[in-house]
């Protein structure tokens, strides 16, 4: 019987560590979803206050390498268009990719003849990307 608990020294100073090691590996893990639903709202957060910089940074780095920070502005303030609040429904992901669909309430302004604004809700469906370990949405335009 106490064969069964001789467990030498040497075992005894490195077993602690590999299992703190491998506990603190899954505890800074983020599953996908969770990590994607971060992302997303984050950059609707930024956009609903109106901080277009910090919105442009989600963006892909494909699309930041041919649309400026300023026409990335200039687009977003000339839409007759105002987001009032945004809510994360789902995701679909694969490893790289996610089809992510928010609910979108928003106010739209002159567009139905005779009616100044009027308000709304729409699901959207937004296509990300993983690419150097952060999920960047790319724009369809």
């Amino acid at each position: 019987m106490t064969r069964f608990f001789n467990i030498s020294r040497s075992t005894l100073l490195w077993l602690p560590g590999v299992t703190l090691l491998f506990l603190s590996a899954c505890a800074t893990t983020i599953p996908t979803e969770n990590a994607i639903k971060e992302r997303a709202m984050a950059r609707w957060d930024a956009l609903l206050s109106d901080d277009y910089a910090a919105a442009y940074e989600y963006l892909s780095p494909a699309y930041r390498s041919s649309v400026s920070l300023k026409q990335y502005q200039r687009f977003l303030l000339l839409m007759k268009v105002k987001w009032d609040k945004a809510r994360y429904i789902e995701s679909d992901c694969t490893e790289t990719i996610c089809k992510v669909t928010i609910s979108l309430d928003y106010t739209a302004f002159g567009a139905v003849p005779g009616v100044s604004s009027f308000n709304a809700t729409q699901k959207i469906e937004e296509n990300w990307l993983r690419s150097g370990g952060h999920w960047y949405v790319v724009p369809e335009k």
